[in-house]
């Protein structure tokens, strides 16, 4: 999904969830959850496929507001060592509501 797309389905009301991604020393990353009866996730990407990153949280706020999004889950990934790499992490559990 690119920013365009986001801008369209939030206006569309397509949008279901948010999450800002934040892991280890990376940088941080927006998740889109969207879709009417068939839900698909993406990360947001740029118009030649590179996923967007950011150097802080108040860069990803902007992109979000400008596409008319209020509202966000921040998920803080905590890498461990390899003994627990084959664990997923569940959003719901760890991720944080932010309104901004």
């Amino acid at each position: 999904m690119v920013k365009n797309e986001l801008v369209d389905f939030s206006k569309n009301r397509l949008i279901r969830k948010v999450r800002l991604i934040e892991s280890g020393c990376s940088p941080l990353v927006i998740e889109v959850e969207y879709g009417g009866d068939k839900i698909h996730k993406e990360l947001l990407k740029t118009e030649d496929n590179q996923v967007l990153s950011f150097k802080n949280i108040s860069q990803a706020y902007d992109v979000c507001r400008d596409a008319g999004i209020h509202e966000a889950e921040l998920v803080q990934v905590i890498p461990h060592d390899e003994a627990c790499a084959g664990q997923y992490l569940s959003y719901d559990q760890q991720a944080m509501t932010l309104r901004f």
